[in-house]
């Protein structure tokens, strides 16, 4: 398998072509649109990935459920991280960057018993309810952007691990070494704006650094709105 990449080459490249995560939503909606069905699903892994993933559902009707997965994070580096662990024990790790950052066998374990951490919390705030993924064909990954893409890639693999239909991944932005890294695993990524380097925010003229509670609230405001559209966790 390798996946068909789509983007808007007028994009290619460029910073600060959204205002918002709703505003990136809203393009990103548009590309969406073409590759989804009743049969549809979003997955958006939070807490970024919430206020797009909720802009999409609610633009598309689309059904949404939560993808429980913690980065890996490297404690003396801001915002940077070497993998990922998922709710139901995938792993992800970037030897690269364990490498390159010296990162201790030591480093690794505290890390996921903390990533293990921040998933139950996770499962406390948003809910722990299992969603029955098995009527859909067609399952969108939704996040507020691809960086290395470890974060992306083990939320596929615990996808793929229970459920072997379409799988399309989906952000706004992202970086072109992390989109390559999943084009193996998925077959459609949808990313209007790819680029050379890895920063994320760099997309986005505001983008706030969202915590659970907030996520959450951005949740149950849609709830109330569009009670039938999330279906728990998947």
């Amino acid at each position: 398998m390798t996946a068909k990449i789509i983007e808007e080459m007028s994009l290619r490249e460029k910073q600060k072509i959204y205002k918002d995560r709703v505003h990136a939503a809203k393009i990103l909606a548009d590309m969406i649109k073409d590759f989804t069905d009743k049969h549809t699903c979003l997955a958006v892994i939070p807490n970024g990935g919430v206020p797009i993933g909720l802009t999409i559902a609610e633009m598309l009707n689309i059904d949404f459920g939560l993808m429980i997965v913690a980065r890996l994070l490297i404690p003396w580096e801001k915002m940077r991280g070497f993998g990922a662990l998922t709710s139901d024990g995938i792993i992800e790790i970037n030897w690269e960057n364990v490498k390159r950052f010296n990162i201790t066998q030591a480093v690794i374990e505290e890390q996921l018993r903390s990533a293990r951490n921040r998933i139950a919390k996770m499962l406390m705030i948003f809910g722990s309810q299992a969603a029955d993924i098995s009527r859909y064909k067609t399952m969108i990954l939704i996040d507020d952007g691809i960086a290395s893409g470890y974060t992306t890639l083990a939320s596929i693999k615990s996808i793929r691990r229970r459920w072997h239909n379409r799988i399309i991944a989906a952000a706004p932005t992202g970086f072109e070494s992390g989109i390559n890294l999943l084009k193996g695993l998925v077959d459609v990524i949808l990313c209007p704006n790819i680029r050379s380097t890895i920063h994320i925010r760099d997309a986005y003229i505001s983008l706030p650094k969202l915590n659970l509670l907030q996520a959450k609230k951005f949740l149950e405001e849609f709830k109330e709105l569009h009670p039938n559209l999330f279906i728990g966790r998947i």
